[in-house]
């Protein structure tokens, strides 16, 4: 899993599994699930390396769009020294398959 900032030129908008379209981000309806809150820890942490010292407090707001895996673009609090302030993230996260079913019989 990474942290980028994704410039996209072209999107290819196609029908998705549960009404999703592939390309369209939408709304996350629950920022307290404990997978967003990791994301955003994940790009705060990752955000550090490049020599700055953020400390997450937590996701306010995201959406979710779904390509080639899932983009989170969250809204993150987080300390820069003794100043609070919102800050915008993008977490790209590919989603593993562990099995396939065929779906020809």
């Amino acid at each position: 899993m990474s942290a980028a900032l994704l410039l996209l030129n072209e999107v290819s908008v196609t029908a998705a599994p549960e009404g999703k379209i592939l390309g369209a981000w939408t709304p996350i309806k629950n920022v307290n699930d404990l997978h967003v809150q990791y994301l955003g820890k994940y790009a705060v942490k990752a955000h550090n390396q490049k020599g700055t010292s953020f400390k997450f407090k937590r996701v306010t707001s995201g959406e979710t769009q779904l390509v080639n895996g899932i983009n989170y673009r969250l809204v993150i609090e987080a300390l820069n020294g003794d100043n609070m302030g919102k800050y915008q993230a993008v977490v790209y996260e590919k989603i593993k398959l562990d099995s396939f079913e065929s779906l020809i019989e």
